[in-house]
């Protein structure tokens, strides 16, 4: 499923980005043949007025498809150009507008009188051929423009007020010779573009998914050992029931102790299946909880005194030292839910002739604000490292040999966690083969 969601991000996150780069190639295609296709046409222009100016002199009011006028001096189109020596052909052609043509001169009836080649060469029969091809220019209509594709021609007509059709034809070849190159530069930019692309989304999709990818193993070995956890005592309660099956003419007397084992498995099952269900809800946080103040000292005593009973058969030393009259805003239950988890931990971890200390002070938080912070210290074998980093994880047991015989399912301390992020406190833990186990929790007074 991982995988899959991976693909899929990468393939969206790819499909984005090459919209997105071929339409900025397309705009730069498109504006490069745009801008190629204004300076040939505009060198056309200039060129056929300097021969129409040569040869009937004066300033002819020549325009083709809304291009910039004429300009001599090399300034800015539009401009009259200034009176004067033509510009040279090698300065032209230094400022890359430049493109072989020939120029014709053609009669009013229709026959070629001149033919002015510029690196472009041409007979009178294909010069003959080519000016039928062009469109008639009505008496209003002076001048025109257009491209024969089947010649790779541009041409630029101009009709003086004695008749005269002055022609001239480019060769596109080099303006068609440049689009392509340009079109190659943008390919081979935009295919090492896109593989950069692709190893960035795929860093990107790990990156991202990590924490999804962590959190679907953590659920699929949540249900794991939860399924695991719920069969133990439903196997349980089945077996005790064939046997009391078995034994129909007995009394519930005489199966008392059948019947006393299936309650405490359901007990046991019952108990499993509200910490699944709280940490559910609070997974999906959707669990209602009311604030109000609380006696954090009033709580954490009662609870050390339901735990001296426990303790003493267990041979084990609480002690306690609670300051008086410490007040925060919680949930009464959870925080009662709290203490018990903590001191049936450290009770039943801190072996035999062990000791447990409960301490509970008001203390201030770096950012400046009140808060109470509870301490709760064992005896016994200290955890390891390795496992002191998942105490808090959902059926992590740190001594698995003896989780089981003692009841644990492994929950007590994530319930323990996701109490105090609920108010908004923070919970750790160190242990040492000196110091034993410590459980600091830093609960904010509002």
């Amino acid at each position: 499923m991982i995988k899959k969601l991976r693909n899929k991000f990468i393939l969206i996150n790819m499909c984005f980005v090459s919209v997105i780069l071929g339409v900025i190639c397309v705009f730069l295609a498109v504006s490069f043949f745009q801008r190629n296709t204004q300076n040939t046409t505009f060198f056309l222009q200039n060129e056929l007025w300097r021969a129409v100016q040569g040869n009937a002199g004066g300033y002819p009011s020549f325009r083709i498809q809304n291009f910039p006028g004429p300009n001599d001096s090399g300034g800015n189109p539009g401009e009259r150009p200034r009176e004067g020596i033509p510009e040279r052909e090698g300065a032209r052609r230094q400022r890359g507008y430049y493109l072989p043509y020939v120029i014709l001169k053609v009669g009013s009836d229709g026959s070629v009188l001149n033919i002015d080649e510029h690196d472009l060469s041409m007979t009178e029969d294909s010069a003959a051929a080519l000016v039928s091809l062009l469109p008639e220019l009505s008496e209003e209509k002076k001048n025109a423009g257009g491209v024969l594709k089947q010649y790779d021609l541009r041409y630029a007509l101009q009709r003086t007020p004695e008749g005269t059709l002055w022609v001239i034809f480019g060769d596109m070849s080099g303006e068609s010779s440049a689009f392509r190159s340009f079109l190659f530069s943008l390919g081979t930019v935009l295919i090492p573009a896109l593989l950069v692309f692709f190893l960035l989304s795929f860093w990107l999709a790990r990156w991202a998914l990590t924490p999804v990818e962590k959190a679907w193993d953590q659920q699929n070995r949540f249900v794991a050992d939860a399924s695991h956890e719920l069969k133990t005592p439903i196997t349980v309660i089945l077996a005790n029931l064939d046997i009391l099956r078995s034994h129909k003419e007995d009394t519930v007397q005489s199966q008392m102790r059948w019947v006393r084992n299936t309650r405490e498995e359901a007990e046991r099952m019952r108990e499993l299946v509200e910490n699944l269900l709280f940490l559910a809800k609070n997974d999906a946080d959707s669990l209602k909880v009311q604030m109000s103040e609380a006696d954090l000292s009033e709580l954490a005593q009662d609870r050390i005194l339901n735990f001296e009973a426990v303790a003493f058969e267990k041979k084990v030393t609480l002690d306690s030292d609670i300051q008086e009259g410490l007040r925060i805003t919680g949930n009464e239950g959870q925080l009662k839910q709290l203490f018990t988890i903590l001191l049936d931990n450290a009770v039943k971890y801190a072996g035999q002739d062990g000791r447990v200390r409960v301490a509970m002070s008001p203390c201030q938080e770096k950012n400046g604000k009140n808060a109470v912070r509870i301490v709760v210290n064992n005896t016994g074998e200290a955890i390891p490292p390795e496992d002191l980093a998942h105490i808090f994880e959902r059926f992590y047991r740190a001594d698995k040999s003896r989780a089981r015989s003692e009841g644990g399912y492994g929950l007590g301390l994530s319930i323990a966690e996701s109490i105090v992020r609920m108010h908004h406190g923070r919970i750790s833990c160190e242990s040492t083969p000196q110091d034993g186990t410590t459980f600091t929790v830093t609960l904010p007074v509002a």
